[in-house]
């Protein structure tokens, strides 16, 4: 009977070193490839997200941009533009207004004269009421006389509550009549956002922000103004 004979061994630690010696070459590509990989689900997973808040927001704002052009039409308006001494056509386009506000969500609905005077607003008879209230400086009531659609986020100087408002003219041919306009209270978009795990803000074509999720960047400027964008 033979006795096998010992096989020669390496000692256990000089085979580790050489297969980490073999394979420290190919571990380094592995790892780039792998971060390269792992970043890109991330950033297709925060462009998804990013989209989906855009989408949200849009179809908020989308809701309520119809609205101006739309109500413009009703009888019950341009009457009140037409006759705006008669106080009963005010009155019935203040209830008018008040009664569409409910019904849409809307903050404020107003409606102007062609110099800018707010002849029936659906706040009529509240204490901070649009009513008699002139806002022809205002950009979104430029742009509707102009005849374009008129756009605008700020701080309204009656009520001190920031809104997104919607405008357009009503004419009567090629006249003027005035304008309707639609605030809109996105607080509660912005309520929502600061329940989110994710960092959100939207900025006006200044670079201004409008809309966050931290109250602190609330009204602050993403890049340096000059003097005129400040004005």
């Amino acid at each position: 009977m033979h006795t096998p004979l010992p096989h020669p061994s390496r000692p256990r630690w000089r085979s580790l070193a050489l297969l980490a010696l073999v394979l420290t070459p190919l571990l380094w590509p592995l790892q780039q490839l792998a971060e390269r990989y792992y970043s890109g689900v991330l950033v297709e997973q925060n462009r998804q997200t990013l989209d989906l808040y855009v989408a949200n927001l849009l179809g908020t704002l989308r809701r309520y941009e119809v609205l101006p052009p739309i109500l413009g039409d009703l009888p019950a308006l341009r009457l009140a533009l037409q006759t705006p001494t008669d106080s009963t056509r005010l009155s019935n386009a203040n209830h008018l207004l008040d009664q569409v506000r409910e019904q849409t969500g809307a903050d404020v609905i107003y409606l102007m004269d062609p110099d800018g005077k707010t002849l029936a607003a659906s706040n009529w008879a509240q204490a901070d009421s649009f009513v008699d209230r002139n806002f022809a400086f205002r950009p979104y009531f430029r742009e509707a006389i102009a005849g374009r659609p008129g756009r605008f986020f700020g701080l309204g100087t009656t009520s001190g509550k920031r809104g997104y408002y919607f405008a357009a003219a009503v004419r009567d041919g090629e006249r003027n009549l005035g304008a309707l306009v639609v605030k809109v209270d996105l607080d509660h978009t912005e309520t929502l956002w600061g329940n989110t795990p994710e960092q959100l803000l939207v900025t006006d074509a200044n670079g201004v922000v409008i809309l966050t999720s931290n109250s602190h960047w609330r009204f602050t400027a993403s890049r340096p103004l000059d003097a005129a964008e400040r004005r």
